[in-house]
Formats: C-alpha cells, sequence, structure tokens
C-alpha cells in the first residue's frame, strides 16, 4: 500500500519500492540559491554598486555581512566603507542593480534532474521565494513546465507569511501546504545562510549550497553543504538513486571539498565497522564464572 508520499496507487505503480517506504517523501527548494544559481550575481551586483563611488569591499567584510538582511549590509558598507548617502539609498540602488542583471536568471547545475527525479519517485515538491507572485511569474516566464512540478509556491506577498528569513515561517507554511510533511519526513534546498537558519528553527534537515569561498562557520546547521546540485546523491538520504548516467562535469574544481569530505567520512565510518567487527570476532569469551552453592542454614539442617 501507498504511503503518504504517492497521491494514489496508480501513480506510485511503476516507481521504486523505495519510494513508499519510510523516509523523506517532500522537498522545499529556496527558488533564488536552490533553483536559480543567482549567488554570483548578487555580488556582482554589490561589488559594481561599490565600485560606482570608487571603493573595493575587503574581503573581511564580505565575511561579516554573509548572515545579515539586505538592510544590515547596506548600513554596514556605508558606514565601515563612508559612502556618501543613506543606507536606505544604497539599499534600493543594489534592489534596481540587482532587478536587473536576475531578470532571466540560470538554473543552478544539477536541478533539473534532481527535480524530474524527485517527481518521478512520486515525492511533492515545494518552493519558496524572497521574490512578489507577480516578479515570481516573471521569472519563470519561458520555463512553466519545469515550475509545474512543484505542487506549492510561497512568495513573499503571501497573505500567511508574517516574517521573512531567518524566521520560519516561510518553510512552516511551505510544510503545511505539502499535505502531511513534517519535520520527519521532509528535505530542504537552500544556498543561504539566512535560509539554513530559517529551515533548521522549523526542525527541517537542509542541505546548503553554498560558495566555495563562503566559511564553514555558516554552515553548520546544514545536514550537508555542496557548491551544487549534481553533487548531491539521492542515497545519502535513502532516496532511489539516479536511474539516468551521470552527467560530465565541465570542471572538476565545482566538486566542493565538503563532498569530498563526506566520502572520506563514509570510508572511515566504513573501515571503523570493519575493525570493530573484526574485534568482536577476535575478542575472546570471557570464562563462566564456578557455580559456589550456598552453605546450608542451621534452620535447614534441624529440618
Amino acid at each position: 500500500m501507498c504511503s503518504r508520499c504517492c497521491k494514489t496507487p496508480a501513480e506510485c505503480a511503476g516507481c521504486s519500492p523505495m519510494c513508499c517506504s519510510p523516509g523523506i517523501s517532500y522537498c522545499i527548494f529556496d527558488l533564488e540559491s536552490a533553483v536559480f544559481d543567482t549567488r554570483h550575481i548578487y555580488r556582482k551586483a554589490l561589488k559594481d554598486l561599490v565600485r560606482s563611488y570608487d571603493k573595493r569591499i575587503p574581503d573581511i567584510l564580505h565575511v561579516q555581512s554573509g548572515p545579515m538582511t539586505t538592510s544590515e549590509m547596506s548600513e554596514l558598507f556605508c558606514r565601515k566603507l563612508d559612502i556618501p548617502i543613506s543606507w536606505e539609498s544604497f539599499r534600493y540602488d543594489l534592489n534596481e542593480r540587482t532587478a536587473q542583471l536576475i531578470a532571466n536568471p540560470p538554473f543552478m547545475d544539477g536541478v533539473e534532474r534532481l527535480v524530474r527525479h524527485l517527481r518521478g519517485c512520486c515525492m511533492e515538491l515545494g518552493l519558496v521565494t524572497s521574490c512578489s507572485e507577480a516578479n515570481y511569474c516573471s521569472k519563470i516566464r519561458g520555463r512553466e513546465e519545469f515550475f509545474e512540478n512543484f505542487s506549492t509556491v510561497v512568495c513573499a506577498d503571501d497573505p500567511e507569511l508574517r516574517a521573512f528569513k531567518p524566521e520560519p515561517d516561510v518553510y512552516l507554511i511551505a510544510m503545511s501546504r505539502l499535505g502531511d510533511a513534517g519535520p520527519d519526513c521532509t528535505l530542504v534546498f537552500d544556498g543561504t545562510t539566512q535560509g539554513v537558519q530559517a529551515a533548521s528553527d522549523a526542525r527541517l534537515p537542509v542541505i546548503m549550497l553554498a560558495e566555495k569561498d563562503l566559511p564553514c562557520c555558516w554552515s553548520e546547521l546544514a545536514a550537508l553543504r555542496f557548491e551544487y546540485l549534481d553533487d548531491f546523491e539521492p542515497e545519502m538520504f535513502n532516496l532511489p538513486p539516479f536511474t539516468d548516467p551521470e552527467p560530465k562535469r565541465r570542471s572538476s574544481r565545482r566538486r566542493t571539498r565538503y563532498s569530498q569530505r563526506l566520502t572520506v567520512i563514509r570510508r572511515r565510518a566504513a573501515e571503523a565497522a570493519a575493525e570493530e567487527e573484526e574485534a568482536e570476532e577476535e575478542e575472546p569469551e570471557p570464562p563462566e564464572e564456578p557455580i559456589v552453592l550456598a552453605e546450608p542454614s542451621v534452620l535447614n539442617l534441624r529440618e
């Protein structure tokens, strides 16, 4: 009998048996950082804006501004770089430049393959975005067929949304609209520190898609961290493996040290388990203690 991960038994008839076993049955993607790859776009807009005032951004400011909101980051840059405008004007200019660059964003490498695979396994998918419904419709224009894979979309102007990330509201709303989704069977894909914090506060495991130079401390709440989605292997979360051949990677540098470290951890864990098993086999059984009969009591002798 099909579990909650499937709509009807008929739709699940041809899928992998793993799809109907306990585990991850729902996935939620962040549009800007897990479906579209806008990470470099935001950084380019920021650098161009700062450069227009003959300033440059020190690496330390990039590190400090990573987990900040746009308002907090704008205030920090205006103060530290002595930019001669208010931080509100800086934020407005930054949003304008970002909007121009992000009008037709590229897909994250690996997302199309992963989404098709998950839907083929009868999984329900949700989508969250920091843009309004009108902007969302503009961003996906020409790619509507792909976005039909997502059964629910939570936009920034959703009437139920009371607080933005890093508050967990957006993920709690998406989870509630996916039917029986819960923390024990839902996986999140997000590439921002605010999103990872939001998913963590919603008690959801989250895969962080971070740039390779992002400090490790910003991904501590993530279950795993990758640079691109084509580094993700479904078996990591007991999901059915990909059935199509793995696409050829354009650069070996694209696989981050975090996914490589996961391979090392797996190998060490397997080696440790094998050594423990060998130790158990070699360990001699302790000798049986002799049974000592208690001396009969005086009362028993008299009887």
